[in-house]
């Protein structure tokens, strides 16, 4: 879970905390920080060598700060005079074959959102190492989609430049739910892209099972499958994706309080295993469940979960040491701050020692958005504040 020996041995994190104020600024004078980004201010700092990387639920900017909370890059458009407030989700930085690229999901508010506040229909611009577009990625043509059907912004995954693993939600009605035929789901389509043809995909509604897993902790309407409340129920919501190191998709699904595992060599059976939930395969305890989570991350057999834990309004990170071949969890450790609650969004990824980089997403209770966290000392090493916490982030994450 570490980010390498060499990394750890270059991080000193500075005990000393000092404040910048409402201000934007840069360490780059090359660089001119936009106007309209989020007012923030900066507590305590580190020495991490890499960058901190920052997207907007419902504004559209994206950024990139130092160790010391310094803006480094950031892009930031204003919105059309739609009345839709679109965001820029999922900055995130990608290194392939030794070149660096940096992508981020761009909402378009002429698409279909199904009435979704948790869905943002659109594209995946993906950049070169000088932040030039090189690529505007949507959904290529199969037996589900049509050619430039628009992916969400949950996630993305990209194996190299041509060859990527795409996300979205799709309303349509079905027929395989006893008792609801013919009613309206939303469901979750992931489809593989290898030079532009499809080489894999997956559906929700391909698994009738999937039904009867749906809670209603993170969201009440999240099983109306009778369409009494809702035109269509947002039954699985997907929120996150990793590839573990057989090559299998780990998939996060928030209605589902599940972390599922997906076959890429298949395009039916295609689950393998399912981690937490109503139908967890691993033996976990009702208190080692998660409830609404949004991020994961594989390493190994160590699954780690930022845990939103909306059935009890108090947000944590749930890190699962498990056997795979025989489904049974050997260790469990969880970590929280006191006070804290994300209602949606959020990530979470180990640094080193018991230190976490954590975005707060939604947070409920004050107007931190992201965090450098040490548990053995439970202390705050850095953190990032809003002035205006409704500007919520989607996602805090970092990349040496």
């Amino acid at each position: 879970m570490t980010l390498g020996v060499a990394l750890v041995a270059c991080l000193m994190v500075a005990a000393s905390i000092s404040v910048v104020g409402f201000v934007n600024v840069t360490r780059d004078d090359s660089f001119q920080v936009p106007d309209g980004l989020p007012i923030h201010h900066i507590e305590g700092f580190t020495d991490l060598p890499g960058n901190f990387y920052i997207s907007f639920v419902y504004t559209q900017n994206i950024m990139m700060l130092d160790g010391k909370g310094d803006i480094v890059w950031a892009k930031h458009t204003d919105h059309k005079d739609d009345g839709v407030k679109t965001g820029y989700w999922d900055f995130k930085k990608h290194v392939i074959n030794g070149e660096t690229y940096y992508s981020y999901h761009s909402q378009d508010s002429r698409f279909d959102k199904y009435g979704l506040p948790g869905y943002a229909p659109g594209y995946r611009i993906v950049m070169d190492s000088n932040f030039n577009t090189v690529k505007k990625i949507s959904f290529e043509q199969s037996a589900t989609v049509e050619k430039g059907h628009p992916v969400d912004g949950h996630d993305f995954l990209m194996i190299d430049l041509d060859h990527y693993i795409l996300s979205g939600y799709i309303k349509d009605a079905v027929y395989n739910n006893p008792g609801y035929e013919g009613k309206k789901v939303i469901y979750s389509y992931l489809q593989e892209v290898d030079h532009g043809k499809v080489v894999w995909d997956w559906k929700s509604i391909d698994y009738p099972e999937i039904y009867g897993m749906t809670q209603t902790d993170a969201t009440p309407s999240a099983n109306d499958f009778a369409n009494e409340t809702v035109d269509a129920p947002d039954y699985v919501h997907f929120n996150a994706m990793r590839l573990n190191e057989d090559g299998d998709l780990v998939c996060s699904f928030r209605h589902l309080d599940t972390v599922m595992c997906l076959d890429r060599t298949k395009q039916t059976d295609q689950i393998k295993w399912k981690l937490s939930g109503p139908e967890d395969m691993f033996g976990l305890s009702d208190e080692q469940r998660t409830s609404g989570q949004h991020y994961v991350t594989v390493d190994g057999d160590t699954i780690m979960v930022f845990d939103n834990h909306n059935i009890t309004g108090h947000t944590r990170i749930c890190i699962y040491e498990v056997d795979m071949a025989d489904r049974t969890l050997l260790d469990f450790k969880e970590y929280s701050v006191p006070d804290k609650f994300s209602a949606a969004c959020g990530s979470v990824q180990h640094l080193y020692d018991e230190v976490y980089a954590i975005g707060w997403g939604d947070a409920q209770n004050d107007n931190v958005c992201m965090s450098v966290y040490d548990f053995s000392t439970g202390k705050e090493l850095m953190s990032m504040h809003l002035a205006v916490p409704q500007n919520f982030t989607y996602r805090c994450v970092y990349y040496p």
